[in-house]
């Protein structure tokens, strides 16, 4: 594919935070944007998301310097180039960078020329993203029976910093029992009925029903942590779905934890933990709920915490390392070795390319274990992440509430896609 021209422009996220939209026009014709998402509990080890840290343009939050590597820099190492591959395209940009957390160019620099330039060349031969995606990560073992829509992780309720504070836990979500549903769009239909039922009980309570950074519940209200258990339940006894669903919670343990006491500091419950103490708690909440997935449920840096918990749990619960690991095959390598979870948790811009997420998701399961596609607290209504579950051997999704566009609007691909695929 022979680059003709790419342009960036400065955005804004669902935050109201710029991020990147970049546009990749090859010499075929075919024209082609992408907009990275932007995360806001974030991993230390996540590649570096290049910001202006000009305090007089959104509070230093700008991207136009990326802007400006994308229109120069990367421009001229680029266009009028022929490149035969996603990966060699992806490498060129990684050789111009020359960092390992790519803190010269910026990973959302990189990965939406990255996007931009996969989607322009799934238009030029005439595929759909998830198609092109697929050929890429399944190369000779491509098979249309490899499609297989996701299970989604369906957010209800939320915390920490995307739902200030209501809770300490960041995400409360429900994720179907095994096949218990048919098909994806049965699975939605529950999943959103379920979560008006949420919003009826919250409104008879007089809660607040306005909604986090992803789009679902957030209601300062709420007692404790355990309480929104108990609202989730709730909501499932009083929906016909009651033995349908199970619990996943996004923990994101290392928002509150303190490294200086070596303490987790739970707001909602006034308590500050030792680790052991910490440890007890989630395993007194998790005998009393049906529980399926526990994300981040210790710092970041807590290897040995991890290790032990999934020796324990490792059998019962999906464990799933995010903040632990960012996507980066090293970590998910290190993961595995100390076995320190089950699970690993996959987002595009905690490693900044197509190609370096398409390899973090063969590791995780060719190493038994379940790969989970994930959107980010800033999102836009680029769906790349839905055609990016579908085309790969991930398991599952988490796109937040069945509420907001930049939510919705991957919802809405994967029922596009599932269509698709019924009529092939």
């Amino acid at each position: 594919m022979k680059i003709k021209n790419i342009k960036a422009i400065e955005i804004l996220d669902s935050r109201g935070i710029p991020t990147l939209s970049t546009e990749i026009e090859l010499w075929s014709g075919d024209t082609a944007k992408a907009e990275v998402p932007s995360g806001a509990s974030t991993g230390e080890k996540e590649v570096l998301e290049l910001r202006d840290n000009d305090e007089t343009r959104y509070s230093g939050k700008g991207v136009l310097n990326a802007v400006e590597i994308v229109n120069t820099k990367i421009k001229g190492a680029i266009v009028d180039k022929e490149f035969g591959s996603q990966k060699q395209f992806d490498e060129l940009l990684l050789q111009l960078d020359g960092t390992k957390n790519k803190s010269n160019l910026g990973g959302n620099t990189i990965l939406s020329c990255s996007m931009a330039f996969c989607r322009a060349t799934s238009l030029r031969i005439g595929l759909e993203l998830y198609q092109y995606l697929a050929m890429i990560y399944w190369d000779k073992k491509y098979d249309e029976k490899n499609y297989i829509l996701p299970k989604p992780q369906i957010l209800l309720l939320e915390g920490a910093k995307h739902g200030n504070w209501a809770t300490d836990i960041q995400e409360y979500m429900i994720i179907p029992r095994g096949n218990m549903f048919p098909n994806i769009e049965e699975t939605l239909r529950a999943g959103s009925e379920i979560f008006t039922i949420l919003n009826n009980i919250l409104d008879e309570k007089g809660y607040s029903v306005g909604v986090g950074y992803e789009g679902a519940f957030a209601p300062r209200e709420i007692k404790s942590n355990r309480e929104a258990f108990d609202l989730i339940m709730e909501s499932l006894r009083k929906s016909q779905y009651k033995d349908k669903f199970e619990i996943a919670i996004d923990i994101a343990a290392s928002e509150f934890y303190n490294r200086d006491t070596d303490k987790y500091e739970l707001k909602r419950e006034n308590q500050s933990l030792t680790p052991e103490e910490w440890f007890n708690l989630q395993k007194q909440w998790y005998s009393q709920y049906p529980i399926y997935s526990v994300e981040d449920p210790f710092d970041e840096n807590a290897w040995s915490d991890w290790s032990k918990f999934t020796q324990e749990y490792g059998d019962k619960y999906q464990i799933v390392g995010d903040d632990l690991l960012v996507t980066n095959t090293e970590l998910i390598k290190e993961g595995i070795d100390k076995r320190a979870m089950n699970s690993v948790l996959i987002k595009l811009n905690q490693i900044g390319s197509v190609s370096e997420t398409l390899d973090a998701i063969k590791i995780t399961v060719d190493s038994n274990m379940t790969a989970i596609i994930s959107h980010r607290s800033g999102e836009t209504t680029d769906p790349f992440i839905a055609d990016l579950a579908v085309a790969t051997a991930a398991q599952q999704c988490k796109f937040g509430a069945l509420s907001r566009g930049e939510r919705v609007v991957k919802y809405n691909r994967l029922l596009e896609i599932s269509s698709m695929l019924l009529q092939r």
